[in-house]
């Protein structure tokens, strides 16, 4: 028999299979120019078709469908984060604080809803990497016997290179791909929370903002309500020789709480600014224009219908539901780890004596371990209920915000209708006649003060409504998952409303 046909067999690598050797080392005669040169031919169809396995065999990567459209809305929502932040146009906070240009700042510079943006496009990058065929592997070995052991050149006559390339199991890589996919929507759900919380949070603080100015705008009205009654009480006490100072000295005392209650509101001041300015990511005492309450418009739909939305469109709950897709793909990964990875070789060997000889080899992994395959595969069920479980307890609780959202939204806009269209005007009115009927020498003072202090807790109440209800829009916001002020960050902002 020809010696390029006799073969020797053995198992080599990581997984069981064979490696098919053909080796002139049974004769005893040396190689011919005519074996050299059969036997470089082969060498060199064996390095093409390792090459060819390794590079061409099958697709180096997957991309699974879906993963092009979520790289574009990942584009579209990086596009305010494709410079440093020190470089990037951010609006000027100093002079026109507008709710939507701090909205469009806090979008542009908060550091957590960056994070969350680039964990997004990481778990993007993870896609190619979860898809991809392994590297392939470069061997080095030497032949062992009792011949070739004498010296060093008789073993180097042995030596051998094989290119090694491993093939998971048919459906495996696209399964892998599918989860990193279902994980990187995920990621673009959990962006999305962190811009409603974000946005909540920056609403919270502008609101607070506002309610101090218009407590301190009602304080400076209570004062110079005081001051109008002291010169009244003054000049009435100089007409009526009867008359004696207490009716001076209460009101003495009602502007010293008012000046207090001033003091108060601006030391609280500073730390509202603060705890503003710490949303959108600038220094704590970074100047602030005035702020203005803008134009708010509760949403027309029927419960029902918000009710819907927020169960379609809430971030957190797609989330949940990218995380049982992912789940899901897991479980699948995990049935599919009962099917065999193929490992191919080719190489030569012998090179040092200058006749190579070519080599090619097989194997697969053997899914014998069934506890540990039936385990993985009980594992990922079991995450998969869980997330599940979770969906539902968070669907039932999106709806709970929605109802807790509405009944504060209408409730603050029946204080504001009721007290702004009957009881402040009745209040009003009231005062009048009676520091009209104290300056023409009757009535009573406590009546007026008394007065006062209702009228000014009224316009408190209705100052407060208007805080209320620009938190419970933003609350509403994040448990539907929708931009109610329909602002869009880099675009034109919105005229702020006059001050209630």
């Amino acid at each position: 028999m020809n010696h390029l046909c006799q073969n020797r067999w053995r198992v080599s690598g990581p997984m069981s299979g064979v490696r098919v050797l053909p080796s002139a080392a049974r004769n005893s005669r040396p190689a011919t120019r005519n074996d050299h040169a059969k036997i470089s031919g082969t060498g060199c169809v064996a390095a093409i078709l390792a090459v060819a396995l390794s590079l061409t065999g099958c697709h180096l990567t997957i991309s699974p469908k879906g993963e092009a459209e979520e790289r574009a809305r990942a584009g579209r929502a990086g596009a305010a984060f494709a410079g440093p932040v020190e470089k990037r146009p951010l609006p000027d906070l100093a002079t026109s604080p507008t709710l939507p240009l701090v909205l469009e700042y806090a979008f542009n510079a908060n550091g957590d809803i960056e994070a969350a943006y680039r964990e997004w496009r990481a778990a993007l990058e993870r896609i190619p990497q979860a898809g991809a065929l392994p590297d392939p592997r470069l061997n080095f070995n030497v032949l062992f016997s009792v011949t070739n052991v004498k010296t060093f050149s008789e073993a180097l006559a042995n030596a051998g290179l094989m290119l090694e390339q491993e093939f998971p199991g048919r459906g495996k890589r696209p399964a892998r791909a599918e989860v990193a996919l279902a994980q990187a929507r995920a990621a673009g759900e959990k962006f999305r929370v962190e811009k409603y919380r974000l946005q909540k949070r920056a609403i919270g603080a502008y609101s607070d903002l506002l309610l101090n100015r218009s407590f301190l705008d009602l304080n400076a009205e209570t004062l110079r309500l005081l001051k109008e009654t002291y010169e009244v009480a003054l000049h009435r006490y100089h007409a009526m020789s009867g008359e004696t100072q207490v009716d001076l000295r209460k009101l003495e005392t009602e502007i010293e709480v008012a000046e207090s209650e001033k003091r108060e509101l601006e030391i609280r001041r500073a730390g509202l600014a603060a705890e503003l300015n710490g949303a959108l990511n600038r220094a704590a005492n970074a100047p602030l224009g005035a702020l203005l309450f803008p134009s708010l418009t509760r949403p027309e739909e029927s419960d029902a219908d918000l009710f819907a939305r927020a169960v379609r469109n809430n971030p957190e709950l797609g989330a949940l539901r990218r995380e049982i897709e992912a789940r899901g793909a897991a479980q699948v990964l995990a049935e599919l780890e009962k099917r065999p990875d193929l490992m191919l070789s080719a190489g030569g060997e012998g090179a040092a004596t200058g006749s190579i000889m070519p080599a090619l080899g097989v194997g697969i992994s053997l899914p014998v371990n069934r506890a540990r395959i039936r385990a993985g595969i009980a594992e990922a069920l079991a995450m998969r209920e869980a997330a599940e479980a979770r969906l539902r307890s968070l669907s039932s609780d999106v709806q709970a915000r929605v109802v807790l959202a509405l009944a504060s939204l209408r409730d603050a806009e029946r204080v504001l209708k009721d007290y702004r269209e009957r009881i402040i005007p009745q209040a009003k009115s009231i005062l009048e006649i009676q520091q009209t009927t104290y300056g023409s020498g009757g009535g009573d003072l406590l009546d007026i003060l008394d007065t006062e202090r209702l009228l000014v807790d009224y316009r408190k109440m209705t100052a407060r409504a208007q805080s209320d209800r620009l938190r419970s829009l933003s609350e509403l916001e994040e448990a539907i998952g929708e931009d109610l002020f329909q602002f869009i960050p880099g675009g034109e902002a919105e005229k702020a409303g006059a001050h209630d």
